[in-house]
């Protein structure tokens, strides 16, 4: 069984660490990268995984290039395999009448049927096989040795006997249907892209999934690559991760279920399978600039360099008539496009926040106000925030592009070089911007700071010695670097993947400066690793790069109270 708990506990082995670093100091792309990672980690046996690596990288001759060679050579054996299960593979005639009668003609995942206007058989789910047989195929030939090898590193023996026994058995068997079931075509192409993994519950009680069950519960799980687009089922919802995939079949015996183990080889192969298809976009390129975009980028900056007379002349409108306009905004933006959390987007290229009066810091407004004063970073410029007798508006502009937290995996070493150069730019403007508030510690309109590292509000803070006394609950846990003294700047302090927006591999800007306001130097940095430290170090290499490997002691303190305090 894939179990993601066991493989974080063996990222701790001495040998796979070994690996994983040697991986690391390969001059590959991040794609490639994360290809080899991903033979160690998600093997059924990562330590003998990486102790095959580490073997294959062991040399006696002094040739410096011996290891990088022989682990290329893996490499490419590796996406060869894993290629093979993008293998279209057609089902007999037999299997899938069995399959649509099991199934009723229904997606498994989504519950979505053949739509009753569909004439040409478009929306008609489609019998998906878990493992295609192409992955097996030629393994008794000499030239598919290194295949047969490296699989069987990564499933191990017994296990690659039993996938064998699997995939050889007869085209019309009942074994056939166990590595078939039905799937619609968004949720087809995910599964088969590896976007899309089932595994086992255990939570439901079934632990003997290979018996012959009415019945079988599985659990959908995104994986851990982004981005990833969310399937919608019959009631056209999205499918959320970890929701339930239920199974069912009438008849066991000669109707029976898709097997576990198959679902198994399958969710161990998600992971570099879309790692695959990222590397093949990033080896086309990015869309060239074409005449629409350079239209469409010239206009906005027209726009831009406009708004401020804009908003200067539309709060001439009367309170009521703005009010209701935004009212009719966000209705047309929720029609449009969809219901959002916190911030709606809106018609006009405009997003808005609002909430009871009482709920929405007035913090933003503010915050907004000074970068479009002070710098020339590329931020949402506000049009206004209004409070009325019962709600709290925050009407902005929203810079183009797509969230890093979408598209990091798609950025060469390059790109994250010169993202981190263009923020470590945008954080010197933002730290030039002076505190006209008597407090020293503060929110950007003088207030108390509003963050959600910070437990229990208060404030403002006189200074840095008042500030660390507040935030540091046991005396047990202050450390020397909390009688340092550092300067007190600007910061947005929410500076995490979610809130960099990238365009053609390139920072388009900076949004939600709702926690934004004076803290000391450090807090930028710390504050932009918390919640943000796991298994992939992308953005903490990208924001260490920002600081310059500054404030690394800070980061262990605040660490250190971040373990000891719960943030709710």
């Amino acid at each position: 069984m894939f179990d993601a708990a066991a493989a974080l506990k063996m990222e701790e082995d001495p040998d796979v660490q070994s690996a994983l670093a040697l991986i690391s100091n390969l001059p590959l792309s991040p794609p490639e990268h994360w290809l080899l990672r991903c033979f160690v980690r998600d093997a059924v046996d990562s330590k003998g995984a990486a102790l095959y690596v580490l073997e294959r990288a062991a040399h006696d001759s002094g040739d410096k290039t011996h290891a990088e060679t022989e682990l290329r050579s893996l490499l490419e054996d590796w996406k060869q395999l894993v290629e093979r299960f993008r293998s279209p593979t057609r089902v007999s005639a037999v299997t899938e009448s069995l399959v649509v009668a099991r199934d009723r003609g229904v997606c498994c995942i989504t519950e979505r049927s053949r739509v009753w206007w569909d004439v040409f058989g478009w929306s008609r789910p489609l019998p998906i096989r878990l493992v295609p047989p192409e992955v097996i195929a030629g393994f008794g030939d000499p030239f598919c040795a290194s295949l047969r090898e490296i699989l069987t590193v990564f499933l191990t023996e017994s296990g690659l006997d039993q996938l064998t026994d699997w995939l050889k058995a007869s085209p019309n068997g009942l074994s056939q249907l166990r590595n078939t079931w039905t799937l619609v075509g968004d949720a087809a192409a995910a599964f088969r892209a590896g976007r899309v993994q089932i595994l086992r519950d255990w939570v439901s009680g079934n632990k003997s999934y290979d018996l012959e069950l009415n019945t079988c519960e599985y659990v959908l799980s995104y994986g851990i690559v982004r981005p990833f687009a969310a399937i919608t089922n019959n009631k056209g919802q999205s499918i959320r991760s970890l929701e339930s995939v239920v199974i069912s079949t009438r008849d066991p015996q000669t109707m029976p279920l898709p097997s576990a183990f198959l679902f198994d080889i399958h969710s161990r192969f998600c992971n570099s399978l879309h790692w695959l298809q990222i590397q093949g976009e990033m080896q086309r390129g990015r869309p060239k600039n074409t005449f629409l975009h350079s239209c469409k980028a010239t206009f906005r900056r027209m726009i831009n360099r406009a708004i401020p007379a804009l908003r200067h002349a539309w709060l001439c409108f009367p309170l009521r008539a703005r009010e209701l306009t935004y009212q009719f905004l966000l209705n047309v933006g929720v029609r449009i496009y969809g219901k959002m959390i916190p911030v709606q987007r809106a018609p006009f290229g405009l997003y808005i926040k609002h909430s009871p009066r009482k709920v929405l810091p007035r913090n933003e407004g503010s915050a907004l106000r000074l970068v479009e004063q002070y710098t020339d970073v590329s931020a949402p410029q506000l049009i206004e925030s209004l409070i009325t007798k019962s709600r709290t508006y925050v009407v902005m502009t929203r810079p183009p592009g797509a969230t890093l937290h979408d598209t990091i995996n798609t950025l060469s070493y390059a790109e994250r070089s010169q993202l981190a150069a263009d923020v470590r730019a945008c954080i010197s403007q933002f730290r030039k911007i002076p505190n006209f508030n008597s407090a020293a510690i503060c929110s950007a309109n003088g207030g108390p700071p509003l963050d959600y590292r910070i437990t229990d509000p208060s404030g403002p803070f006189d200074s840095e010695e008042s500030f660390n006394s507040h935030i540091i609950s046991q005396s047990s846990l202050r450390s020397a670097i909390h009688d340092w003294r550092h300067d007190i700047l600007f910061s947005h302090a929410d500076l995490n993947p979610i809130n960099i927006l990238i365009e053609r591999g390139r920072l388009s800007g900076i949004v939600d400066s709702s926690c934004a306001g004076f803290y000391p130097e450090y807090w930028e940095y710390t504050k932009g690793l918390y919640g943000h430290l796991g298994l992939d170090r992308s953005w903490l290499d990208i924001l260490s790069d920002v600081f310059e490997g500054k404030y690394g002691d800070e980061l262990a303190a605040e660490q250190l109270l971040w373990e000891n305090e719960d943030p709710f």
